[in-house]
């Protein structure tokens, strides 16, 4: 068990550099643009990615402790939910929404920000896994072959 903890820390810290490496990136359209859309997709996009991590891992492991694949399923659509969220809300403050909310300038591209966030993310999980030949599906599995 100590070792699935060790993994998720793992991720969470890698995840966390990239969010920062990516924020630090999007600082760039700040400034020299004036364009703070950017940053604030990335933002919002990094936090969701990083919740999605948290989610994936704790949603297999519960799922096989508990033999139940609805679980596994209701994690699987908490993370599709926080997706689309992430975007829908980006999409809302950048392009309005009829008469009731107008466009806030300031989001301006912060969808292709949230975009940005998200894609980096679903690397670490494949490459974490990988080094530890694990599968995100079976990790509580493979740890109680091990006891």
């Amino acid at each position: 068990m100590k070792e699935n903890k060790v993994e998720l820390i793992k991720m969470l810290e890698y995840a966390a550099i990239i969010a920062l490496a990516l924020c630090l990136l999007a600082l760039i359209p700040l400034f020299v643009f004036g364009q703070p859309g950017w940053l604030i997709g990335v933002a919002i996009g990094s936090v969701i990615e990083i919740i999605n991590l948290f989610l994936l891992f704790k949603g297999s492991e519960l799922s096989l402790k508990k033999l139940k694949v609805t679980m596994y399923m209701l994690f699987y659509f908490l993370r599709m939910v926080l997706f689309l969220a992430g975007i829908l809300i980006t999409a809302i403050f950048s392009f309005g929404f009829t008469s009731i909310l107008e466009p806030v300038p300031e989001m301006a591209n912060s969808i292709w920000g949230v975009v940005i966030a998200y894609a980096p993310m679903q690397v670490i999980v494949f490459v974490v896994m990988k080094l530890n030949h694990k599968n995100t599906v079976t990790i509580a599995e493979q740890d109680e072959k091990k006891e």
